[in-house]
């Protein structure tokens, strides 16, 4: 985008009116008492009504909107990014004690790992594809895929795939964690521990919508120990951007030899808005409408994103993104289980 057309804001409405009609659609279905709407959220919806829009809408058509929709892909997602930040407060993440931390500290560096190690070296997937999925399930889903895919140069057709592992098991984490606290054995491990199942919960879901809908099957403290719990798992996606950044920063300059480090800002701006919240510094109702305009871009990029997703590319990845996405699905609960009973 040149910068006369960023200063000139009509190029950018047709694909800003196609992407804010797409992620309201969105926010819209969520909204319905249909099976299955719910756990696929709001995000994932705009990205698939996305795809729709974008298999059915002619060239000239999609030529006129390109403007907008890179507007949205680029900086509404980083705007989003940001704004994710004001729902974290650092009241709530010390309420959660330092057993939280280091769990989440454990589960982010060892998926993240484990992602790199398998996916590479064993499925032989691209690093970047491999990355995208390790930060979907270590940190924080759909948000952490679309953080992280400007900051390593990730393929376009790669967040879609990385986006979809993050849908499967965290919906299957939604269905399996409610039951896993009804059953005795269960109990019987963590004790009666009712925070300690909260803090395990918050660790290794995928999403932060995710944790909400089970938080909501559980007891008052285990309830609010895993949303906090999965809150600081949010707050590690700025070190590890800034981590990635220096690893894929070195493939800009490999010919040249001279390092060049692409530094996140807007994940560093990111950080710094959970004082807004631990200093009460906007009111309730405008951090809530804050936190409407937060989802509304991160729908728009996701609708942009989806825009410009082709089905054929997705098929193309093959079962190995899904046969990585199931093993750190495997390792997030098992692992997760033995950090929260060893430092519980």
């Amino acid at each position: 985008m040149t910068a006369i057309q960023r200063l000139n804001p009509t190029p950018l409405l047709p694909g800003l009116a196609l992407t804010l009609g797409l992620s309201l659609a969105a926010l819209l279905l969520a909204q319905l008492p249909v099976p299955g709407l719910g756990i696929i959220g709001p995000l994932t919806l705009a990205m698939l009504l996305g795809i729709i829009a974008g298999h059915f809408t002619t060239a000239p058509i999609e030529q006129h909107s390109e403007t907008g929709l890179q507007f949205s892909r680029h900086y509404l997602l980083r705007a989003g990014i940001i704004l994710y930040g004001l729902r974290i407060s650092f009241t709530d993440l010390q309420s959660a004690g330092l057993n939280a931390l280091l769990i989440d500290l454990v589960i982010v560096v060892g998926i993240l790992a484990t992602a790199a190690w398998v996916g590479i070296r064993w499925l032989k997937l691209d690093a970047r594809t491999a990355v995208l999925i390790g930060a979907g399930s270590a940190i924080c889903g759909a948000a952490a895929v679309l953080a992280s895919a400007p900051t390593i140069r990730a393929r376009q057709q790669a967040v879609p795939v990385a986006i979809a592992t993050v849908v499967l098991f965290g919906s299957a984490a939604m269905l399996l964690y409610p039951w896993l606290f009804t059953q005795e054995w269960v109990q019987a491990l963590f004790q009666q521990g009712d925070v300690a199942f909260g803090r395990l919960v918050g660790a290794t879901t995928h999403e932060v919508a995710q944790v909400t809908a089970i938080a909501a099957t559980l007891p008052a403290d285990a309830a609010h120990t895993a949303v906090v719990t999965k809150l600081m798992r949010v707050m590690l996606l700025v070190p590890v951007l800034l981590v990635l950044s220096q690893l894929f920063g070195r493939d800009d300059t490999q010919d040249t030899g001279t390092r060049k480090l692409p530094i996140p800002w807007f994940a560093l701006v990111f950080m710094l808005l959970p004082l807004v919240n631990s200093y009460q510094l906007l009111p309730e109702a405008v951090l809530a409408a804050l936190h409407q305009l937060d989802q509304l871009f991160l729908a728009m990029a996701m609708a942009a994103l989806g825009f410009a997703t082709r089905l054929s590319a997705i098929r193309a990845a093959g079962w190995k993104p899904m046969a990585l996405g199931a093993l750190l699905f495997v390792l997030l609960l098992v692992g997760g289980t033995a950090m929260t009973l060893l430092l519980s």
